[in-house]
């Protein structure tokens, strides 16, 4: 068990979990600002 806790770096795993949730937070933001272009056009 230790050794697969030294073979994984923190540094890396925080890096890739960070850069996951901004992806992630992108691409709600994206299709949240879809729906709200819909609906501007809508009621135009």
């Amino acid at each position: 068990m230790d050794a697969i806790f030294a073979a994984v770096d923190l540094a890396t795993v925080a890096t890739w979990v960070g850069a996951t949730g901004v992806l992630i937070i992108g691409i709600a933001m994206a299709f949240k600002g879809i729906d709200l272009g819909k609906r501007g056009v809508r009621k135009a």
